[in-house]
């Protein structure tokens, strides 16, 4: 028994030891190294587009959300203005979906094409790749959006 008080004492100081050890060294936290997005993201639902194929408001509002990540700072409304746009392909790009060094500020080929790559990479569409909007690209892109944040 006087063994077993000596053993765990030593391993509750060694558990003290190494808290407050890694408290002084602990790095920052992850999310202060992560994409932040626009406060008003926080209160949008997710988009029924990725059930029904149908964009609305909700997925546009979801996509400005995306190019906030990438550092659109305009209204959170579901209109897709040049700059929402431009900050959309700017965020697809930096995970390697938007393949141009060009970036449009409009609803672009290129862009829609790295949607699909996106929601293909996420394995939620199939179709070709061809900047093209159809029902499954909008539920492929929706499913993505519902999930970034």
């Amino acid at each position: 028994m006087h063994h077993t008080k000596h053993a765990l004492v030593l391993v509750g100081a060694l558990v003290v030891t190494l808290t407050t050890a890694g408290a002084v060294i602990q790095p920052a936290p992850a999310e202060a190294a992560t994409t932040r997005i626009a406060d008003p993201c926080g209160s949008v639902p997710t988009t029924t587009t990725e059930f029904d194929g149908v964009p609305g408001t909700i997925f546009y509002k979801r996509l400005q959300c995306l190019g906030s990540m990438a550092g659109y700072s305009g209204e959170i409304d579901g209109k897709m203005r040049s700059d929402a746009w431009f900050f959309v392909a700017k965020r697809l790009a930096v995970g390697g979906y938007y393949q141009s060094g060009s970036f449009y500020g409009s609803e672009h080929p290129l862009t829609i094409a790295a949607l699909q790559r996106w929601a293909a990479a996420h394995g939620q569409y199939s179709g070709p790749v061809d900047g093209i909007w159809g029902p499954n690209s909008y539920r492929g892109a929706a499913w993505a959006l519902n999930r970034a944040f």
